[in-house]
């Protein structure tokens, strides 16, 4: 369900499921396009989005968690930020990196993605069907590599947590960032 609380603030409600991931980026695409975002620039929002909802979609899996994904964002002055709210455990900041040297190109950030996809094969339901996915893995990296900011931290009854207690956890909350007034700077430096 999309709601638009105003003209800068949005609100999705996702079951588990992937079928919801292509949904929330046409809500995306379409409020970047509103706001008046650049087309490179809805480009790598929304993939960092299609990033960050699969992960929080596989937490919950991972957790048999049928509970809601909570997806709020802003857009103000050019600024888009998003909230991610799941109900899986985490995880810890080692397993994202994969002991993999940092690539120099793209070519070899590509064959480290598919050599890595190659090992892992999850299931994760598409409209109620448990569906082979094989594009896992490297979600952060990317997610990072887009938005200007991430944080992650935990949610545990009504307590947030920057440091996770895995005993106490009930789900991570992603927050990300992306400035495109600043993008634009950079560009032309």
């Amino acid at each position: 369900m999309f709601i638009e609380l105003s003209n800068e603030n949005y609100v999705m409600f996702i079951p588990p499921d992937m079928k919801y991931v292509k949904l929330f980026r046409k809500e995306i695409q379409k409020t970047l396009e509103t706001h008046q975002f650049k087309k490179e620039d809805i480009f790598q929002i929304s993939l960092a989005c299609d990033e960050a909802l699969t992960n929080s979609i596989t937490a919950n899996i991972s957790q048999n968690s049928e509970e809601t994904i909570i997806c709020k964002w802003r857009i103000l002055n050019m600024k888009f930020s998003l909230l991610i709210l799941d109900y899986g455990r985490g995880f810890k900041m080692s397993e994202t990196t994969m002991n993999n040297p940092t690539p120099t190109n793209l070519e070899d950030y590509t064959k480290q993605i598919t050599d890595y996809q190659k090992q892992v094969d999850r299931k994760l339901p598409y409209n109620g069907i448990e569906k082979s996915h094989k594009n896992m893995g490297k979600g952060l990296k990317i997610i990072h590599s887009l938005m200007d900011t991430v944080k992650i931290s935990f949610h545990s009854n009504a307590e947030i947590l920057d440091t996770p207690d895995v005993a106490k956890i009930n789900g991570a909350i992603l927050e990300i960032e992306f400035d495109a007034i600043n993008h634009d700077k950079n560009k032309s430096i």
